[in-house]
């Protein structure tokens, strides 16, 4: 009979608390570059004055905000879900950079719940395949990265995919070949390494995508030389 007094989420909360901490030290290296890169952002965010157009500015720190997120997912071993949370991450860039290449679409994006047309027309403006367009006219290099962990991202939990489903699961336990166990929190160290080095590419990804549309501030406060630092550390 099940209880309904039991407080089950209370003690995965704690448990993804607890892991958080203990693979902070155990993954210190991976930590360390995420760390890293959440610097940037929040140097950026919290230096974000007057953005032109102002929804830059919003999806940044949205994009911000789904980089944490993913973090923190990660270190807790909820190593599907921080792939919804990358995916998160790399449109809201994607976006801001085709809001600041076309202003006029900061209107359309506004737009999507006010008519079917505005529907429509949010759909088509901001569709991947125009938004890898748009970041290939800036630097066709950083459009083929956006493509390649943008597939990651739906590949290992954006979308229900097999990697995804899988990644966190185990086959075959206690003798039966039937049996498919799926794990809320990871514990597995090659499963966790990805998703952490994923969250800092991502990350830095998304950092190259906003540095054409902050670029002088970006320049200004130092980040630029970071993220290319962290560029050259293989990231």
């Amino acid at each position: 009979m099940t209880s309904w007094t039991s407080d089950n989420l209370t003690q995965f909360l704690n448990q993804v608390h607890l892991n958080q901490k203990a693979n902070v030290a155990k993954f210190a290296e991976p930590y360390r570059l995420i760390r890293r890169v959440n610097e940037c952002l929040s140097i950026a965010g919290e230096n974000l004055v007057n953005p032109k157009p102002v929804m830059t500015g919003v999806l940044f720190q949205r994009s911000q905000y789904a980089y944490k997120t993913a973090a923190g997912m990660a270190l807790a071993g909820q190593v599907v879900e921080t792939f919804v949370m990358l995916r998160s991450c790399l449109e809201y860039a994607g976006y801001a950079l085709a809001i600041f290449n076309e202003p006029d679409l900061q209107v359309v994006f506004m737009s999507r719940h006010v008519s079917d047309d505005g529907m429509k027309a949010q759909k088509e403006k901001f569709r991947m395949s125009e938004i890898r367009q748009v970041i290939s006219s800036f630097d066709a290099k950083l459009a083929e990265l956006f493509q390649l962990f943008y597939e990651r991202s739906i590949d290992f939990g954006g979308h229900p995919n097999p990697h995804a489903t899988m990644s966190a699961a185990q086959i075959g336990h206690e003798g039966s070949d039937n049996t498919i166990i799926t794990y809320a929190l990871s514990l597995e160290p090659k499963v966790l390494s990805h998703a952490m080095k994923s969250v800092a590419q991502i990350g830095l990804t998304a950092l190259f995508i906003f540095q054409h549309i902050f670029k002088a501030k970006f320049e200004l406060l130092g980040i630029n030389a970071e993220m290319n630092a962290l560029r050259n550390e293989n990231l």
